[in-house]
């Protein structure tokens, strides 16, 4: 906020066309600024050159006063932010006189001083401040909010736990100031009410554009064993256990912070309902491949993985089971684990994903076949027959 004048003075200051001026004015500007610096108050002092070590300022009244340079530029062997330049309007204000004439001034403290003026303002108006993490604490994080240092407690660091605070230091923030002791300069922050603030905005637009059916690239933020909940840019849904996959899920594919892409099965209608998503949707369904294989009536065959009270399971190929119910065993069959085995498809178990089968009318569409091989009638007599019968024998 360093470019933001809070002082009138200094805005008139800066915007003042220099040919328009006459002498009144600069010399009561002038004397504005020496009084203001009198009283150790924030004034905007023009830059008339910089040296090796010091900024030096026109402070009014044919006086110059001095900035420490290593205030605005933090290493002086190597920089990262350039120095002020002739003609440039600092914030400053008096600490002191210099033992060869003319004022110590601070940049830094005129900065915090400004800083807290505004960060008053911005807890008065309910207005965010923007700030850098300089350390982590304990129970939270030393924010620098133009000059002034502000405790950020971690539980209103995030919208959930910091788990690493040291990804958070030297990042930009925004806040709200929540709280301020005038008497000891302090003021605690909250980022977690921007984050909440903008996360409901994002909400509400996401919620106006969602369509049924349409897929959406989420991330899971909690994983567990009966249902996932997914965040899809700002709204959060949930995949019920029986739509992450077809069959059993397998808890251990999904996992926090995991990307995936999901289907929008219903949206929330108001505030409250539930965002229903789900991941299976967007699979081939492998009873309908199922379906396409193995056609009603045609014959199965493999080996018996499981025989039960309800029935017979058998292994048709590596990827395909076949369930036989106790009502379509053939109970002339001795059916044990490892034996081959033949039946009649009879359709899908969607549930299971398995076929359904009979070795009962297995074995009775080869009885009906053998009985009608035994009853068709003999062929008729040749000529050769009836004249040789004994040939014939």
């Amino acid at each position: 906020m360093e470019q933001q004048k809070t002082d009138l003075n200094a805005e008139a200051w800066e915007n003042a066309d220099p040919e328009g001026e006459t002498m009144e004015t600069l010399l009561a500007q002038q004397a504005a600024t020496s009084e203001k610096l009198a009283e150790h108050k924030v004034a905007w002092v023009k830059v008339i050159s910089v040296t090796k070590d010091s900024v030096l300022v026109d402070v009014g009244e044919k006086n110059e006063g001095a900035i420490p340079l290593v205030e605005f530029v933090s290493d002086l062997a190597a920089p990262k932010h350039p120095a002020p330049t002739p003609g440039q309007r600092v914030p400053a204000v008096k600490v002191g006189a210099r033992k060869g004439g003319g004022i110590a001034l601070s940049h830094l403290k005129a900065k915090a001083e400004l800083g807290w003026e505004l960060a008053l303002k911005a807890h008065a108006e309910k207005q965010r401040v923007r700030g850098i993490v300089t350390s982590a604490v304990k129970g939270g994080f030393i924010v620098d909010v133009q000059g002034v240092q502000a405790f950020l407690p971690a539980s209103l660091a995030d919208l959930r736990p910091v788990r690493d605070p040291k990804k958070m230091l030297a990042t930009g923030v925004r806040c709200y100031v929540i709280e301020v002791n005038a008497s000891k300069r302090q003021m605690v922050l909250s980022r977690k009410a921007v984050l909440e603030e903008e996360a409901g905005k994002r909400k509400v637009r996401i919620t106006a554009e969602l369509r049924p059916g349409e897929v959406r690239i989420g991330r899971i933020v909690r994983a567990g064993p009966d249902s996932l909940v997914v965040d899809i840019g700002g709204l959060e849904g949930t995949v019920r256990s029986a739509d992450m996959a077809w069959g059993k899920p397998d808890a251990a594919a999904f996992e926090r912070g995991q990307k995936l892409k999901v289907k929008v099965l219903s949206k929330p209608e108001k505030d409250g309902d539930p965002l229903s998503l789900g991941i299976k949707q967007l699979l081939p369904n492998p009873a309908d491949a199922l379906k396409r294989r193995f056609a009603p009536k045609a014959t199965v065959s493999g080996k018996i993985t499981e025989v039960s009270a309800n029935g017979v399971r058998f292994q048709v190929d590596p990827k395909t089971f076949a369930f036989v119910p106790a009502s379509e065993c053939d109970t002339d069959i001795v059916y044990k684990i490892g034996e081959p085995i033949k039946a009649i498809v009879l359709g899908v178990d969607f549930a299971n994903f398995e076929l359904r089968a009979s070795t009962l009318k297995f074995s009775e569409i080869h009885d009906r076949k053998r009985v009608a091989q035994y009853m068709k009638a003999p062929p008729p007599l040749t000529l050769g027959q009836l004249l040789s019968p004994e040939k014939e024998g």
